[in-house]
């Protein structure tokens, strides 16, 4: 299964333990994210070194590229006009206008993305059941 994650599930990735590893190791999915999230991490990169147990943050920076694909903004960007009418917070457009390019389900906890109807959005419980069936 293919599906662009938000900043969050990307935080999650970046600790071993975590549920989001969890369901990326036991399912193979495939994750993509905008360009964008790469900027929240670097934002909160003291805080994602204290908190994974994958080391120093370049190595953490590693980890998440081998196992998410960041989309360039020019493979999205006509969709985010859109994307930015559907939600109520917009610095949750580029997720949403990343999937509707890609045709892909959202993974995110984020209540906010779940107030459009045009895609569908996962939180990483309903995946799990999702994906055990």
């Amino acid at each position: 299964m293919r599906v662009v994650v938000d900043a969050n599930v990307l935080f999650a990735l970046a600790k071993h333990s975590s549920a989001a590893n969890d369901i990326f190791s036991r399912f193979g999915l495939e994750l993509v994210a905008p360009d964008f999230s790469m900027v929240e991490l670097y934002k909160y990169r003291e805080a994602l070194e204290k908190k994974s147990e994958n080391g120093p943050f370049e190595e953490i920076m590693s980890t998440l590229k081998r196992k998410v694909t960041f989309v360039d903004v020019r493979e999205y960007g006509l969709m985010l006009k859109t994307a930015q009418s559907l939600l109520p917070d917009i610095k949750d457009a580029a997720y949403l206008a990343l999937a509707l390019k890609l045709r892909l389900p959202i993974w995110s906890n984020d209540r906010h993305l779940r107030e459009q109807s045009v895609t569908l959005v996962f939180s990483t419980e309903e995946l799990i059941d999702l994906l055990s069936r």
